[in-house]
């Protein structure tokens, strides 16, 4: 089979979903490589007898807050973020359907708020400007705000996944294991 035929055969909503989800991973690992290149840089600084560079420290901590809101909606597609996962041995799936449903619905519910909020900042702050850059700190909302909206769709869409199909169960390790 061709790749031409494989690409056929895949729904385009999961081409854009994989596309996406590879933009917010890319996003996040260019945040973490500066991050790490930034900081690994300040204490160079501290050091060596360099002029110092004050805009490094501003632009790790921007890529700090980026690097988790551009990843957070992959977490929750690909069961990286937080769980109870006691809750997946419980003998009646669905009870731990509903569980798992009602989890996704307050996670995108608490982002939708987040949502609201970085609307508002983006729309009230672009006045105040960074301490260092000095750009309109509405721009360092605006990464944020896309994330979140990722957040939402992604918890709305596995919320609704859930409940068609059932919930998905966490493979747990054996304690044992890790242990000896």
């Amino acid at each position: 089979m061709s790749s031409s035929d494989v690409r056929e055969h895949v729904p385009a909503w999961r081409r854009l979903v994989r596309a996406l989800t590879a933009i917010e991973i890319t996003i996040g690992a260019i945040c973490l490589l500066l991050i790490a290149s930034l900081v690994f840089f300040q204490a160079l600084q501290r050091y060596l007898p360099i002029p110092q560079v004050s805009w490094t420290g501003e632009v790790s901590q921007f890529c700090m807050v980026w690097l988790t809101f551009s990843v957070a909606g992959v977490l929750i597609t690909s069961g990286g973020h937080i769980t109870l996962e006691i809750v997946d041995s419980f003998r009646s799936r669905t009870l731990v359907r509903v569980v798992q449903v009602i989890a996704l619905v307050i996670v995108a519910a608490i982002a939708v708020t987040l949502v609201v909020e970085a609307l508002h900042l983006i729309e009230t702050q672009g006045i105040i400007k960074s301490p260092v850059l000095r750009i309109p700190m509405s721009w360092a909302y605006i990464p944020l705000l896309i994330g979140l909206i990722s957040l939402v769709l992604r918890a709305l869409i596995l919320a609704g996944y859930v409940a068609a199909r059932g919930p998905i169960i966490a493979e747990i390790d054996d304690d044992a294991e890790v242990l000896a």
